[in-house]
């Protein structure tokens, strides 16, 4: 393949600074492939780094909800893929032999992951990275999953959150007929209610914005609740112990206390959403002993949930589309995370074509 010797990547090298430079395109290892990024997300990890509210050192070339093509396939790569496939890939790195990465929950890898470096091609500098806002990554042939080629793969950078709603939804354990709250209603809230709701839960959002609690009705939710409104504080308040499920998407811990109040007896919360900042929450352990309520977290996904996230994308079973609020191109690197900020904003697209 006749590829260039450089790529743009877009680099966060200080708070509230990002600049787009020039890198050499990775050289695939035996065992890699090359893969050309079409298209990729800002998560709220981007934007935190973006921010300064996250602890990575900068410079770091980030972005990890992607979706491309397959551009180079080493001799020595055993592969089923084939020059042009389209494909989505796991870029958080982790070490594949500890104790969780052998189950295949590397999501919980407590090994030593390899760091992904890039180099500059004008200053000769290594720029550590996930890379998703990078046009090109050369990743081990075990972490890409396959994407028809039918797919529009605007829809397919979305196969990293959905396989992290999907672990979530594991651990929900949703049978027919539970009454599921689904607290937020951004894009990842979207996401939960539309999967408990095909897993056969009796689904409620939680969500003081008109337009998401629209969104989620429209998505199939069977109940849509404004907790700002005085029907809806009275509706939450008729709710009190006789959820099954509390999936709270909020990053608030004062909210996430409030919402166990909904848990019937030997109920479940998941703490999806990651708290910044993050407090203390007082429980009563005799509450926990005998109403023997579960109290979990999740946090990304797992292989096998990627690999059902594919399966989801590859059948359009799930509407990713509705969740793309702007697409920028990556010149416009600076002017898509301002935007990804806003608080009405799902997901913004970047084109790294």
């Amino acid at each position: 393949m006749n590829k260039p010797k450089n790529m743009k990547a877009a680099v966060t090298v200080d708070e509230k600074q990002i600049e787009v430079e020039n890198f050499k395109i990775p050289s695939p290892r035996p065992g890699e492939i090359l893969i050309k990024i079409n298209y990729c997300l800002i998560c709220t990890w981007e934007q935190r780094i973006f921010t300064g509210e996250s602890s990575m050192d900068y410079p770091f070339i980030s972005g990890h909800e992607a979706a491309g093509e397959v551009v180079e396939i080493p001799a020595d790569t055993v592969s089923n893929f084939d020059v042009g496939d389209k494909v989505v890939f796991k870029t958080l790195d982790h070490c594949g032999h500890c104790y969780f990465c052998y189950q295949g929950y590397d999501n919980q890898c407590i090994g030593n992951a390899r760091k992904r470096y890039y180099i500059n091609s004008d200053n000769g500098n290594k720029v550590s990275g996930s890379g998703g806002l990078a046009q090109y990554i050369s990743l081990p042939v075990d972490r890409v999953f396959p994407i028809d080629n039918n797919i529009d793969l605007k829809k397919a950078a979305f196969a990293e959150p959905l396989a992290c709603c999907i672990h979530s939804i594991k651990r929900g354990d949703i049978k027919l007929g539970d009454k599921v709250v689904v607290n937020g209603a951004g894009i990842m809230g979207q996401l939960h209610a539309y999967l408990a709701k095909m897993k056969g839960g009796i689904v409620t959002v939680i969500e003081p914005k008109k337009e998401r609690r629209d969104l989620a009705k429209s998505l199939g939710a069977h109940n849509v609740i404004d907790p700002n409104s005085k029907k809806g504080e009275q509706q939450i308040k008729s709710m009190e112990g006789k959820i099954d499920l509390v999936i709270n998407t909020v990053p608030i811990t004062e909210v996430a206390k409030e919402v166990m109040k909904l848990l019937n007896k030997m109920g479940k919360i998941i703490f999806y959403a990651s708290f910044h900042p993050n407090k203390d929450i007082n429980i009563d352990p005799n509450y926990i002993h005998y109403s023997e309520i579960s109290i979990t977290g999740s946090s990304g996904p797992a292989t096998l949930d990627f690999l059902q996230a594919t399966r989801l994308i590859n059948n359009e079973i799930i509407p990713t589309e509705k969740f793309i609020s702007e697409q920028f191109d990556l010149e416009q690197i600076n002017n898509a995370l301002e935007a990804s900020l806003k608080a009405e904003t799902y997901r913004i697209l970047i084109s790294l074509n």
